[in-house]
């Protein structure tokens, strides 16, 4: 039996961890792969919350890969987000559901679907296969489920997840509200959190035409919490940016209630870019972006569009 290693991406969010366990069960349990569910860094504290009420272990941490190791890849498809010493040449499979980015040196496998989570593409991988899903495997996909989609309030949200939420939770039969809230409040929560910690949790790195752009986002229902902290806020992202050397960096503090966000402006190239591509007042270097909550869709496509004229 082959064995792969499947891995999502670095600063790992409860989606990029859930498809990890998923993936490897639906390798054992479909294609008869032998797979092992890893990942490239740190649980936050959603996903510490999920995997200690549903009892299950995290998978193991890889801070670098071997040569010989074959990969499948979930949650991203970017090489700057993957774990090092990743080779092209070693993959195997993508499940994913962001833009395409990654070029192959040969035919793989590909699984990109426009849906709210990566979890929601494996679910549908289930079904496909006519394998019935368990209630572990149903629990761990709803999860991710409502941890992308903010349990379908995420404009990132489709009609796909929403019949998948409904079809899965017949099998794992929870309290998808009280499930959600304590998610959300385990996502909040500063505790055990440094600021260093919160600027680079949710950070990613993208290409964008000919530049690179590192962009950080910290979900909340509390984003006064994080506010207050602007000043060393600043600082250490303008500290990250001068060690790491992208073209732009910006981080984002999300109100998920409010469906609004904040957006951090450290230098005079983040200003100018940010003013091209948002309609916000600058305010000592935070504007305020009323509905703007999506990297995905709402963040990286105008900066992309932007950067690529």
């Amino acid at each position: 039996m082959k064995k792969v290693i499947i891995i999502g991406h670095k600063c790992p969010d409860t989606d990029s961890i859930v498809a990890s366990l998923v993936a490897a069960d639906y390798c054992k349990s479909v294609l008869k792969i032998d797979a092992k569910a890893s990942r490239a860094g740190e649980l936050n504290n959603e996903t510490k919350f999920v995997l200690q009420e549903l009892k299950e272990k995290a998978p193991a941490l890889i801070k670098s890969l071997k040569n010989n190791e074959s990969v499948i890849l979930v949650d991203h498809n970017e090489k700057d987000q993957a774990v090092d010493g990743l080779q092209v040449s070693q993959l195997e499979a993508i499940i994913d559901h962001h833009k395409i980015v990654l070029a192959t040196e040969k035919p793989i496998a590909i699984r990109i679907e426009p849906w709210g989570s990566t979890s929601s593409v494996l679910a549908k991988m289930y079904q496909e296969a006519g394998k019935k899903i368990s209630p572990k495997i149903a629990k761990l996909i709803l999860a991710g489920i409502l941890s992308d989609t903010w349990n379908l309030i995420s404009p990132t949200s489709t009609e796909v997840d929403k019949k998948l939420l409904g079809e899965l939770n017949k099998i794992a039969k929870i309290n998808i509200k009280d499930f959600f809230q304590k998610m959300m409040a385990a996502k909040s929560s500063l505790k055990g959190i440094s600021l260093e910690t919160l600027v680079s949790q949710d950070y990613k790195l993208f290409e964008m035409g000919k530049y690179k752009v590192g962009i950080g986002v910290w979900e909340t229902t509390g984003p006064q919490a994080v506010n207050k902290k602007k000043e060393k806020i600043v600082e250490l992202l303008k500290a990250k940016k001068a060690k790491e050397k992208p073209d732009y960096m910006f981080f984002f503090v999300v109100d998920i209630l409010k469906q609004e966000s904040w957006l951090y402006l450290i230098g005079e190239e983040e200003k100018k870019l940010a003013g091209k591509v948002f309609q916000g007042e600058d305010k000592d270097g935070l504007v305020h972006l009323k509905g703007i909550v999506s990297r995905k869709k709402q963040i990286i496509p105008p900066f992309t569009k932007e950067l690529t004229k």
